[in-house]
């Protein structure tokens, strides 16, 4: 159960006090206490809050706010988004039950943040770009919006159950940070429109794909770092640089 503390539990800009204080009490009923809110409104974690928290007063006052997305994820190596609308940018989104398992084995070497969309909108693709996963919580198909708390009592119950499961399975590998890993996908982003292999004006039509894949895969700092290097020798090809590597292959001497 030890792996439960490497779950940070995000709330993205939440409009309702009372939600933010059941999703206080949710974490606590479940054994997690990490809870992030993201540029709440006003008066979301005031007294209603707290009187919704009951005998969880302890997780919301710890709460931590920021002013960013981005920001709250400065720590985490892995960033899971909740989404119930479908989309070209949510798709290889995957059942929260189905998730669940191997989410709680790589939180065994990863912090691990799960983030929760606004009750009016849920996330926005601005904030999809930082997930490198999504997950989903099945529901009837006439209604499939769920309440922010009921999503997080969801989410954080099948995280309680896996946990036990997820020790039978190998150790996960510790992930690059996510910030780091977003850096670098805005770079490689911008290397693939200059040889023009993604369009300048929708670029993130491809690049939420490679998100997907790379976000499947789990990005170690050494990947990163690779990964990187790519992005870079791509822009210096594209800003003249293969100029210099044909001179370089004509004269018989190597490229690196």
């Amino acid at each position: 159960m030890d792996v439960l503390g490497n779950f940070a539990f995000v709330l993205v800009r939440p409009l309702q006090a009372g939600n933010v204080g059941s999703a206080a009490r949710a974490l606590k009923n479940m054994g997690l206490g990490d809870l992030r809110l993201v540029a709440p409104r006003a008066g979301a974690s005031g007294r209603a809050a707290a009187a919704m928290a009951v005998h969880a007063g302890d997780v919301l006052r710890n709460a931590q706010r920021y002013d960013s997305l981005g920001a709250a994820l400065t720590d985490c190596t892995l960033a899971v988004g909740t989404t119930c609308r479908p989309g070209l940018y949510r798709s290889g989104v995957v059942a929260l039950r189905e998730a669940a398992v191997q989410l709680a084995a790589e939180a065994a070497a990863n912090r691990v943040a799960i983030i929760f969309g606004p009750e009016d909108t849920g996330l926005v693709n601005r904030e999809l770009k930082l997930c490198q996963r999504l997950v989903t919580i099945p529901t009837a198909p006439g209604y499939p919006s769920l309440n922010l708390a009921q999503a997080v009592m969801l989410v954080a119950y099948e995280l309680m159950m896996a946990a036990g499961a997820a020790r039978e399975m190998p150790m996960a590998e510790p992930h690059a940070p996510a910030v780091a890993v977003d850096a670098m996908m805005e770079r490689l982003s911008e290397a693939l429109v200059s040889i023009g292999f993604l369009p300048a004006e929708n670029p993130e039509h491809i690049m939420f794909a490679l998100r997907a894949i790379l976000g499947r895969a789990g990005i170690g700092v050494r990947e990163l770092d690779i990964l990187s290097g790519v992005a870079r020798q791509i822009r210096w090809f594209s800003d003249g640089g293969f100029q210099a590597a044909e001179a370089k292959r004509r004269s018989g001497k190597k490229l690196r």
